[in-house]
C-alpha cells in the first residue's frame, strides 16, 4: 500500500513538473473560471445566494493574479494560445492585466452589497475585461 501511494505521488509530481508553459497557464486560468462561472450562473439564472457569491468572489480575487505570472519570455509552445503580442506589446498586455485585476477587485468588494444591479455591472466589467484581453492576446484553438 505504501509503495503504491508513493508511486502515485511521484507520478503526479513528475507529470506536473513536465507540464508545458501553455498547460500551466491553462490550468491557472481554469482555476479563475472555477470561481467566475458560478458567479455568472447565480446572476443570470439564480438563485442568488450571497454567502456562496462572496465565497466565489473571494476565491476569484485570490486566483486572478496567478495566470499572469506564467507568461515568461519565449514560452509559446504547441499548447499555448498566447500571441506574440504579449511580449512585443508588454505595456498593452500589462494594461489589460491591470484592468482585469481592478474589475475583479471591484466585483469582490461589491459582493457584500444588496444592490444586485450594481453587482451585475461589476460582473460584466470582469467579463468584458476577459474578452478584451482575449481579443488582443489570445490566438485561436489549435
Amino acid at each position: 500500500m505504501k509503495k503504491s501511494t508513493t508511486a502515485l505521488i511521484l507520478a503526479l509530481l513528475c507529470s506536473s513538473a513536465l507540464a508545458s508553459p501553455g498547460e500551466d497557464r491553462q490550468k491557472s486560468f481554469k482555476k479563475v473560471l472555477l470561481s467566475f462561472e458560478p458567479i455568472g450562473v447565480m446572476l443570470r439564472d439564480g438563485p442568488f445566494r450571497q454567502d456562496q457569491f462572496i465565497k466565489h468572489a473571494d476565491a476569484l480575487k485570490a486566483a486572478a493574479p496567478a495566470p499572469f505570472t506564467l507568461f515568461k519570455p519565449n514560452s509559446i509552445d504547441d499548447v499555448s494560445r498566447a500571441k506574440t503580442e504579449i511580449w512585443s506589446q508588454p505595456a498593452k498586455f500589462k494594461a489589460e492585466q491591470d484592468k482585469f485585476l481592478l474589475a475583479v477587485n471591484a466585483l469582490q468588494a461589491g459582493a457584500r452589497s444588496d444592490d444586485l444591479a450594481a453587482v451585475r455591472i461589476k460582473y460584466s466589467a470582469v467579463a468584458q475585461s476577459c474578452k478584451s484581453c482575449h481579443d488582443g492576446f489570445r490566438g485561436p484553438k489549435k
